[in-house]
C-alpha cells in the first residue's frame, strides 16, 4: 500500500511542476513584453522632456509676440533684478512664482551671490518688457497679486 501512496504523490508533484513550469513561461513572457513596454516608454519620455526643454512653458505664457533671440544674451545685474522686482510691487516669492524658481535663488540673485541662468534671463527680460494688461493676464494665470505702482497703473 505504501508502494500506491509513493506513487501518486511522485505523479502529483511531477504534474504540478509541469503546471509551475508552464505558469512561468507565460509570466516570463509577460515579464519580457512589460520590459520592452518600459524601455520604449523611457525613451518617448527623454524625447518629450528634450522638447520641452527647448520651449519653456514660462516663455510661452509670459509674451509669445515677444520673443528674443537665442544668439543675444540678457544683461541682467543684480542692481537691476531688484529694481525690477519693487517696480513691480512683487514680493521675492510672488517674483520667484513668475519665473518659475524659488525665492531663495531671487534673494541670491539681487545678493549677487549668483547670476540667473541664460534661460531664465530671458525671462527676466520678458517681465520686465511686459505691458500692464499682459502682467496682469499673467499675474492671474500664476495666482499672483500684484501691489504697488504696477497695480495701481493696472486698474
Amino acid at each position: 500500500m505504501a508502494n500506491i501512496q509513493q506513487v501518486l504523490t511522485e505523479e502529483i508533484r511531477r504534474l504540478a511542476r509541469k503546471e509551475v513550469i508552464a505558469v512561468e513561461k507565460e509570466l516570463k513572457s509577460q515579464l519580457v513584453e512589460l520590459r520592452r513596454t518600459v524601455s520604449e516608454l523611457k525613451s518617448r519620455i527623454k524625447t518629450l522632456e528634450s522638447k520641452l526643454a527647448a520651449v519653456p512653458a514660462e516663455t510661452a505664457d509670459a509674451a509669445p509676440e515677444a520673443e528674443v533671440e537665442e544668439s543675444k544674451s540678457v544683461r541682467v545685474t543684480a542692481k537691476r533684478i531688484t529694481q525690477w522686482r519693487t517696480k513691480l510691487g512683487l514680493k521675492r516669492t510672488e517674483y520667484a512664482r513668475l519665473l518659475g524658481v524659488s525665492a531663495l535663488s531671487v534673494a541670491h540673485w539681487e545678493a549677487g551671490k549668483t547670476t540667473p541662468r541664460e534661460t531664465q534671463k530671458r525671462l527676466i527680460a520678458q517681465l520686465r518688457d511686459l505691458g500692464k494688461r499682459e502682467l496682469e493676464k499673467l499675474c492671474k494665470a500664476k495666482g499672483v497679486k500684484i501691489r504697488g505702482k504696477a497695480a495701481r497703473s493696472a486698474e
